[in-house]
Formats: structure tokens, C-alpha cells, sequence
């Protein structure tokens, strides 16, 4: 093989068979099965370009989610971080009610064409 020598990943005692029961998990959430699986590609020795086409994501995702095991570990890695974000939250709220509103869909009590009797 030509070029660099592929990053090299050692996973922790026990990680192992967690990251594959999770990589092969139909029920997990989606951000954890795809970091299971980069961290297991780049642990075998495969190349980061390669694997972030497999998982269709960038380069940049597979190598953050390599430092995130490696800093944090499995727990770290399972996290999902994106819940301690400022900005939008992920709950969608309804309108606020006032005083000015009124009850019901827009344009409901009007008489139109689709309202008139087919018998004159």
C-alpha cells in the first residue's frame, strides 16, 4: 500500500464486543451505531478517507469521533452531545395564544363556491 501509514486506534479492554453489539444494533440510535463503526473500521487499520466514504460523512467526522474515544472513551463516545447546545431546541412548541387570535383554521367560517348546494 502506498502513502501514509493509516492512524493507528487501540480500543480498550472490553470495548470490543460493545462497540459490535452496538454496531450491529437495530434499536440503538443512529449516532452511535455510525461512531461503533468508525471507531471499529479505523481500529482495524482502515484508511480515513475509505471509511468516511462508507459512511458517507467527511474525513473530519471519522478523525473528531477517533479523538472523542480516545479522550473519553466508550461512555464519551455513546454521548450525545448535541443536548447542551444555546440556540434552538429540539422540541417544537406551539404559537403563543393571545387575546388577538382567534380559535379555529384560517378561513373555516367563510362561504365559498365548495359550500353552495348543488341543487338551485
Amino acid at each position: 500500500m502506498r502513502g501514509r501509514k493509516p492512524d493507528s486506534l487501540t480500543l480498550s479492554p472490553g470495548d470490543d464486543l460493545a462497540l459490535r453489539e452496538i454496531a450491529r444494533s437495530d434499536s440503538s440510535p443512529w449516532y452511535q451505531v455510525r461512531r461503533a463503526r468508525i471507531v471499529l473500521a479505523i481500529a482495524a487499520g482502515e484508511r480515513r478517507h475509505i471509511v468516511a466514504a462508507r459512511m458517507e460523512c467527511d474525513e473530519a467526522t471519522v478523525w473528531r469521533t477517533c479523538q472523542r474515544y480516545e479522550e473519553s472513551g466508550l461512555a464519551g463516545l455513546l454521548t450525545d452531545h448535541r443536548q447542551g447546545r444555546s440556540g434552538r431546541s429540539g422540541r417544537i412548541s406551539p404559537p403563543p395564544a393571545g387575546s388577538d387570535r382567534r380559535v379555529g383554521l384560517f378561513g373555516a367560517g367563510r362561504q365559498g363556491t365548495a359550500h353552495h348546494t348543488l341543487v338551485q
